[in-house]
């Protein structure tokens, strides 16, 4: 059962209502002039909580990046695979010239394609 106190009354009992919250596994939600401000939950619980929202930013994490594959794939539904596989080999290409002309990377090539 969810307790409500008071801010003033959580500051003089903090650790009586710690204890009952750990004790009962139950919340005790703090209110400032009436409104409900913080809860304090038993540690496991807001692990729990945690777990969840981080599940739920990956989900949505990963709808977005499902959603931007299918705007892609709309925009560039006339390219060919071999087109889409050239296209990565020169931008690929590209990125490893310039690595090697900033000197981040050393490489010799076999063949200068």
């Amino acid at each position: 059962m969810t307790r409500s106190v008071s801010a003033t009354e959580a500051k003089a009992k903090l650790a009586d209502l710690m204890r009952w919250a750990v004790k009962t596994g139950d919340d005790v939600i703090i209110q400032s002039r009436g409104y409900p401000q913080v809860v304090i939950v038993p540690f496991k619980e807001y692990e729990e909580i945690q777990a969840l929202k981080e599940r739920a930013r990956r989900a949505a994490a990963v709808a977005r990046l499902q959603e931007l594959a299918r705007e892609v794939q709309a925009q560039n539904e006339a390219i060919t695979v071999e087109e889409a596989d050239a296209i990565a080999d020169e931008i690929t290409r590209t990125a490893i010239d310039q690595l090697i002309a900033k000197g981040v990377v050393k490489f010799e090539r076999d063949d200068e394609s």
